[in-house]
């Protein structure tokens, strides 16, 4: 069951969902983007499960070049739906039945989003073993394994700890599953609280002044990037 605010991300994203869903061959006509792509016959079809990063960041051509090469060829389109811009959405398979949109994530090309619940721990596991393996854009920082992360979803706050030498984060990047990104200013970081509220900083607390609710209620996922991209952190729940 879908809960809290993944309810409202979850049907912008979504119009439409059925239970049932066939496999029919067609063929690719060419790649859109890294999680897009056409269909000969004009269909437009979203990957399933995965998102892959926005233009102009980092990695973002990984999973567009992967797709790329499936263009001209039959493949096997699993559709269980569409999106609110009419999209289909839908899981991939290869000539040999490999599944693409796990491929994907497991190649570390993109990351886990919107996962359906009968994929829930197979996708986080993937992705999990591509950031353990610094794989495609989860190539890892000079401080991955020096902070810690503390998830309050209810409250809103994420308590981060460094274990390591006092770090200065000015540009790193902390995101959810989603598109919301807090870029950290200059400060040397030791053990912070983020707030997604508003609110007066100090030496321990900062905040994301977002204007709705960051964290999910029933899962999510916690990204922290240095200014280079490079991957620092990851934790999830509820999968």
């Amino acid at each position: 069951m879908i809960t809290g605010l993944l309810i409202s991300n979850f049907y912008l994203f979504s119009d439409k969902i059925t239970g049932n869903a066939a496999r029919e061959q067609a063929r690719v006509g060419r790649v859109i983007d890294g999680d897009t792509l056409k269909l000969e016959d004009g269909r437009t079809i979203r990957l399933l499960n995965i998102n892959s990063p926005e233009k102009g960041t980092i990695g973002a051509n990984l999973s567009y070049i992967f797709l790329k090469s499936f263009e001209n060829q039959t493949v096997e389109v699993e559709i269980i739906g569409t999106d609110k811009y009419k999209r289909s959405l839908a899981r991939i398979y290869d000539q040999n039945s490999v599944y693409i949109n796990m491929e994907i994530v497991s190649r570390g090309l993109a990351s886990k989003f919107l996962v359906q619940e009968s994929e829930l721990s197979d996708f986080a596991n993937a992705e999990k073993k591509a950031i353990e393996n610094s794989l495609g854009i989860w190539k890892r920082s000079p401080q991955f394994g020096c902070f810690k992360s503390e998830i309050d979803k209810d409250e809103e706050i994420i308590i981060l700890t460094n274990t390591c030498d006092s770090t200065n984060v000015a540009s790193w990047m902390l995101k959810d599953e989603s598109r919301k990104i807090y870029k950290f200013k200059n400060i040397n970081l030791g053990q912070i609280s983020l707030h997604s509220s508003d609110g007066t900083e100090n030496s321990t607390d900062l905040f994301w002044n977002s204007q709705t609710n960051v964290w999910n209620s029933d899962r999510d996922t916690l990204y922290l990037f240095d200014s280079n991209g490079g991957i620092v952190q990851h934790e999830s729940y509820g999968y």
